[in-house]
């Protein structure tokens, strides 16, 4: 096994993604994949951030932060069906939480208002219901919200053997490849920023819309 392999798998062993917070609050990612996210978002600086999967709502907030230093005009729209486990994050001047699921037609509308309030490129992050057809059906609905050089991640395809999770069942990596077949076009894989570290919770999802 190689190296970034044995830790990926040493990282879920030992739990450390579900043990760690930004600001106190719990952020369930991978550190390597936190640090490109916010060169992404400054290199894009976008008018919107999008995140399916809110839960405690650390990556809301490490997202508005960034964003607070280089676009203090954009917003953070973060979804998800509870808000049951969110405190102060919501509070947030650059947060807007939507109360739902993240597949429904709504949430499409909702960003596209939006759009015309926080002009300027969209960094998107999917991270909820990690079921193939939940993100199928995340990616179908973005993909008329979308435009040319947006940046769409998504996360959590190293589930079901990719490496872990071997029994998890078809998750992200199998909706990702259903997708390329259906739309062979509509994104470029960024390999480079995906491969920076070695180590990725979200291979093959590191997207740019052509």
């Amino acid at each position: 096994m190689e190296v970034p392999e044995a830790y990926h798998f040493w990282l879920f062993e030992h739990s450390l993604h579900g043990r760690m917070t930004y600001l106190g609050v719990p952020i369930r990612k991978l550190v390597a994949d936190l640090w490109n996210y916010q060169e992404i978002i400054t290199i894009l600086r976008p008018g919107l951030v999008i995140e399916f999967g809110t839960d405690h709502g650390g990556s809301a907030l490490y997202f508005a932060e960034i964003l607070r230093a280089v676009n203090p005009a954009g917003l953070v729209l973060t979804v998800d069906i509870g808000d049951g486990r969110l405190g102060a994050v919501k509070q947030h001047p650059l947060i807007q939480f939507f109360l739902s699921d993240s597949a429904d037609p709504s949430v499409a509308e909702r960003i596209k208002e939006l759009r015309t309030q926080h002009p300027g490129p969209v960094f998107a992050i999917l991270d909820s219901d990690h079921t193939k057809s939940h993100v199928l059906a995340e990616m179908a609905l973005l993909r008329d919200v979308l435009v040319s050089g947006d940046y769409l991640i998504v996360e959590d395809g190293n589930i079901n053997g990719h490496p872990i999770a071997a029994g998890w069942g078809e998750g992200p990596w199998e909706a990702l490849e259903d997708y390329t077949a259906l739309y062979p076009d509509d994104y470029r894989r960024d390999v480079e920023r995906e491969s920076k570290f070695g180590l990725t919770f979200a291979p093959n999802g590191y997207l740019v819309r052509r």
